[in-house]
């Protein structure tokens, strides 16, 4: 008989960085752990195939945004614990809580933002502060919906810039930035997901009374942005040009990435407060130790990550 206090959970979104480091993480900690996407074939970086044969894992059928789904996968499952993401949803996934609720999950890790500060009031926040919004109105869902969860709030992912700046149908290669000085703390998506499912499976200490625990994490060295491109470049030995937009040419670059105009408008606005100020201490290091707290494994170094990125 496992010793884990949830032996059975869901992870929704392991095709993700996160989600998938989640879902390996309760695994190797001897849950069954269902993956629910919307397309079980497809493939799942974060885990290895030779890990997805040897632990307990079962892909299953899902969308999170169609309730009778939801309620389908947790009654198949028989899982008590669910780990979620935040999803594109009219009501911020009101319905889906409420069938998760009524078909037997009794607790839920939810991956936040940072955004949300740690004495910010979540009920105050506006729509205009679109990424800070859109994420508490979902732990407001669950506060009100009296689910027991964790919120995880990550700060600055050290994919952001990969996925956002660098553009690769340039000869050579070139990273678009508004901001040189720009300061982040790269944390590795891995080691997020690590703590989400170590506490997917061993949920902290009186939560389940308490009903919520937030955990900020960081990553363990404070880096501009022309910083974290040096070491890209170093560790990849790739010649890439590195552009310093203006205003309007990063909005422009961003939306014809595909980001809606509000969210464009909001990352535009938020970027100056990227300062080191905005990591005070105890605060900072208090949310990079949380890494190995809730973990057990020591937070990636920027460099390490790029490593692994690599191939990518």
């Amino acid at each position: 008989m496992s010793s884990l206090k949830h032996s059975t959970v869901i992870v929704f979104g392991p095709t993700g960085e996160v989600g998938g480091s989640a879902a390996l993480e309760a695994a190797k900690r001897g849950a069954k752990v269902y993956l629910a996407m919307r397309d079980p074939s497809k493939n799942i970086p974060g885990i290895p195939q030779s890990d997805e044969k040897s632990l307990s894992f079962e892909r299953i059928k899902a969308d999170l945004t169609d309730p009778a789904s939801v309620t389908s996968v947790i009654k198949q499952s028989g899982a008590k614990a669910a780990y979620i993401y935040r999803v594109q949803s009219a009501d911020h996934l009101l319905s889906s809580l409420t069938a998760m609720k009524a078909a037997g999950i009794e607790y839920i890790v939810f991956l936040s933002s940072f955004s949300l500060e740690p004495e910010s009031n979540i009920r105050a926040v506006q729509p205009m502060e679109i990424i800070p919004y859109i994420h508490a109105q979902i732990e407001i869902t669950l506060e009100d919906l009296g689910i027991p969860h964790v919120a995880l709030r990550p700060a600055q992912f050290a994919s952001n810039g990969f996925k956002m700046n660098l553009d690769k149908s340039k000869s050579p290669w070139q990273v678009n930035m508004l901001y040189g000085d720009y300061t982040g703390d790269a944390i590795s998506p891995i080691d997020i997901g690590r703590v989400g499912g170590a506490v997917l499976v061993d949920p902290p200490a009186n939560v389940m009374a308490k009903g919520k625990e937030v955990i900020f994490l960081c990553g363990p060295k404070l880096l501009t942005s022309d910083q974290q491109w040096e070491i890209v470049k170093k560790v990849s030995g790739k010649d890439i040009k590195v552009k310093h937009c203006t205003e309007q040419e990063y909005k422009d670059y961003i939306t014809g990435l595909g980001f809606p105009f509000p969210i464009v408008e909001y990352l535009v606005k938020s970027m100056p407060k990227m300062k080191p100020e905005l990591y005070v201490e105890p605060f900072y290091s208090e949310s990079v130790a949380n890494i190995k707290r809730y973990s057990g494994h020591e937070p990636t170094q920027f460099e390490d990550y790029v490593k692994e990125y690599k191939s990518e």
